[in-house]
């Protein structure tokens, strides 16, 4: 029987599985000796700046979690001591403070995977994660793609109403009598 401790653990666990878009996970402990309380500190900083998070846990509750969510794709990456990454909105942000964070020479947190939406990523493609557009730029990709037809076709109608106006205009000073004024 699960204790209540687990089972706030699992929903905990699910609720951030459910929200996140990235979810990286890695060993903390890859040179044996494991990361220490100020390492873990200064990664947990540096995520939750571009809204991110880092937590540690138990594989068997993670593995539950994932399947509550339907990211059962989780389950090979989840073996020995792991620390798991959770990105909910800016995605490559994300990636590269967790990739600046590894290039800084923590030897003690190795990536083993990452999971795009429902898609698992290898280790080393955390690399290309950081140059997928930021949100702002993918939602000002989309507003410009839905705002060049619009722009496109009220150009169109413009200049079609501005065609019918000179052919009115035309007429107009077809039929009045040289000399009067409309």
């Amino acid at each position: 029987m699960p204790t209540q401790r687990k089972v706030e653990t699992v929903k905990e666990l699910t609720d951030r599985l459910s929200r996140a878009q990235l979810v990286v996970v890695a060993d903390y402990r890859g040179n044996g000796r494991g990361m220490s309380v100020a390492d873990m500190t200064e990664l947990r900083r540096k995520l939750r700046e571009h809204g991110g998070e880092v937590v540690v846990a138990k594989n068997t509750l993670l593995k539950i979690a994932a399947n509550h969510t339907g990211r059962e794709a989780l389950d090979p990456l989840l073996a020995g001591p792991t620390a798991v990454t959770f990105a909910y909105d800016d995605v490559s942000k994300v990636a590269k403070a967790l990739l600046d964070y590894l290039k800084s020479g923590n030897k003690s947190f190795t990536v083993r995977g990452a999971l795009l939406g429902k898609t698992l990523l290898p280790a080393d493609a955390l690399e290309q994660v950081t140059k997928l557009p930021s949100r702002e730029q993918a939602l000002a990709q989309v507003v410009g793609g839905i705002a060049a037809p619009v722009s496109g076709v009220v150009g169109v109608l413009n200049a079609a109403i501005s065609n019918v106006l000179y052919v009115l205009q035309a007429r107009i000073d077809q039929l009045q009598p040289q000399g009067e004024a409309a």
